[in-house]
């Protein structure tokens, strides 16, 4: 097997920018060994120039799953140095052979992520921010020479290679080396004397060759986010290179027009997670600091785009502070997404979820063009909370919910969905991206199938979603919305889902009518997914379900699994992580509605006894009065 880089001396040489005349003399001479001497005393002292605006910028935790549970870094430390690594929470261990097999994969099922995200090279950036605090040099011996084997094994690729016809060189993982995680690693041990010259030329060598890849294979998306700012941290950090000022133009400009093409002019960016929205944020946010840090003036008309988007992950928060996991979206802290951006971005919103300042002006709210109606009681940690999904396919990481409603109440998260998992081929990654694992409908055992025809265009990111709405009335809001489109393996193009949840904010009760309608007859399954103790079918310890609807089958299915798995929502995104509860599904037949009540017992809100339902009248009774709702 070659090593890497594949980059000669000669070709690198020629690489660096003009004003390096005695590299190039040495170079040009045919004496590589001088150039390189010169080379790494050239970039020694580039890096005392410029340490100190490099370490203005926080440290910024990796992202993944890359310690054990429970371990320390310097545990992690010590365990990375005995060559046992890990990638999405699993445990890859080479200390026989002393050195890391960039190609292997340990998992069970040959889960792809596992040797793709090693490396990222997050365990080796936690290594130098624990030879930051310690200085300790075997630390950094042992860092560099990992880092090392890396870049002698995992030789760049082809130009016009795709990303996932490799193991090691997947654009996505370029980027976030080169933006995120080597940037940090090169600052911290360049002070090293394990970082000798001929370390020094193999690492530039390296970021040469990551440069190349951004520049010619670039796609698109969150992906592009992320490899747009790689390379723009390339060319801000290096620009000793001859091609930095096209690097730098070309990675900017790019973000700029993403920055414009990719959020919604309601602040979501367009693949409708809340994860992955929070991935574009936190490239830009990086690309902000370094260039900040290095001088480097960005456009104006990204600001109020992004801090608009910084806006969106308050307008979404449950009370407990964290996002729902629409999508493949996590269920992460607010506070702690927004806290790094208050260095850019200041208003109401963002002060209120960091700080706890003062509430925003509004507490149920639409987002028109990305398509989500977020309900609530208030701003407090017991306020009842839901959010109903009216939205397009999203741009990617998309799941086959439309319709979906989840609701937070009593303090907890009552009716959730399937939520995101290990992007395997799992029955549990198949159940997380289906109609099954969240709460609208299925017809007859068919899930929603707008991914089979799904395409995409720019237009699309100006138009309004289609959801109707009120959120005027003192007491009632409502919001609704159709699906229309296609189900998995079903011919009849007639079937249309309508949707209506209705909000009694001084009750806190929500009561959603399901409009089933098609040419032919269908059986329709009405999905509840509900993460509390059941005292039987609809009493739960912390909510209570009325199903007034006349000729409505119900049954619970929990902890089922195989193909057609149901009863289950994940823990994490990590293999293995999920856990039973109870589906309740309502089954119906023929163009019908059906109507569901769901009343959190919470202390504030009045509880219903009894649901009845005549015509489009809904009739609720309490213990000291009637309630007539038209619905």
């Amino acid at each position: 097997m070659t090593k890497g880089p594949r980059t000669s001396d000669k070709e690198f040489f020629e690489a660096l920018s003009d004003e390096l005349a005695d590299i190039h003399k040495a170079a040009e001479s045919g004496d590589y060994a001088e150039a390189t001497k010169a080379f790494a005393g050239y970039a020694r002292a580039y890096f005392r120039q410029t340490e100190k605006a490099f370490f203005s910028i926080p440290y910024e935790e990796p992202e993944n799953i890359y310690k054990l549970p429970g371990e320390s870094d310097s545990e992690a430390v010590k365990r990375i140095e005995t060559f046992k690594v890990v990638s999405v929470g699993i445990l890859g261990d080479f200390s026989e052979k002393k050195r890391i097999d960039w190609f292997a994969n340990p998992t069970a099922n040959g889960y792809k992520e596992w040797t793709w995200q090693l490396s990222r090279h997050n365990g080796i950036k936690m290594m130098a921010h624990e030879y930051n605090r310690t200085g300790n040099e075997e630390i950094a011996a042992s860092a560099i020479a990992i880092m090392r084997s890396w870049i002698e094994d995992a030789e760049v690729p082809a130009i016009g290679t795709s990303g996932r016809d490799t193991k090691c060189w997947r654009t996505i993982e370029c980027g976030i080396r080169m933006g995120a995680n080597w940037p940090y690693i090169f600052y911290s041990f360049m002070k090293s004397p394990s970082f000798t010259d001929e370390m020094i030329l193999l690492w530039f060598k390296s970021i040469y060759e990551h440069a190349s890849r951004l520049m010619h294979d670039k796609t698109a998306a969150n992906w592009l986010l992320m490899e747009m700012n790689g390379l723009a941290h390339i060319a801000i950090l290096y620009p000793f290179f001859k091609d930095s000022g096209i690097w730098q133009k070309t990675a900017i400009t790019s973000m700029e027009e993403e920055c414009k093409r990719q959020f919604y002019p309601d602040g979501f960016q367009y693949e409708l997670t809340t994860n992955y929205h929070n991935v574009a944020i936190n490239n830009y946010q990086r690309l902000l600091e370094t260039a900040g840090a290095f001088g480097v003036k960005l456009p104006e008309s990204m600001v109020e785009i992004l801090r608009k988007a910084c806006d969106l992950n308050t307008k979404l928060m449950m009370p407990d502070g964290s996002l729902p996991d629409i999508n493949d979206g996590t269920r992460a802290k607010v506070k702690d997404l927004l806290s790094p951006k208050t260095r850019f971005f200041r208003d109401k919103e963002i002060d209120f979820a960091v700080y706890g300042s003062d509430e925003p002006d509004y507490s149920s709210l639409v987002l028109p063009y990305s398509g989500f109606a977020i309900f609530r009681s208030g701003w407090k940690d017991d306020d009842v909370y839901a959010l109903f999904d009216a939205a397009p396919f999203g741009r990617g990481h998309q799941h086959e919910d439309k319709l979906n409603l989840i609701i937070y109440a009593c303090g907890r998260y009552l009716v959730p969905e399937a939520g995101i998992y290990a992007y395997d081929e799992s029955d549990m990654r198949r159940y997380v991206l289906s109609t099954r694992g969240h709460n609208t409908v299925r017809v007859d055992g068919s899930d929603q199938d707008r991914g089979s025809t799904y395409s995409w265009h720019d237009d699309e990111i100006n138009k309004k979603a289609d959801i109707r709405y009120s959120l005027s009335a003192d007491d009632i809001e409502w919001a609704e919305s159709t699906y229309s489109e296609s189900y998995k393996d079903l011919e009849d193009k007639s079937i249309r889902h309508t949707r209506k949840v209705l909000f009694m904010r001084n009750e806190r009760i929500f009561i959603i009518k399901d409009t089933l309608q098609a040419e032919k007859e269908h059986t329709w399954d009405v999905l509840w997914h509900i993460d509390d103790d059941a005292n039987d079918d609809f009493d739960y310890s912390n909510l209570r379900i009325f199903v007034p609807s006349a000729n409505v089958e119900h049954r619970i299915v929990r902890g089922k699994e195989g193909p057609d798995m149901q009863g289950f929502i994940a823990t994490s995104a990590k293999q293995g992580s999920y856990k039973e509860v109870n589906t309740l599904v309502l089954t119906a037949k023929g163009n019908t509605s059906v109507v569901t009540v769901i009343a959190p017992k919470d202390n504030k809100g009045k509880r219903p006894l009894n649901a009845a339902l005549c015509n489009n009248v809904l009739t609720l009774t309490f213990a000291d009065e009637e309630k007539e709702i038209i619905i």
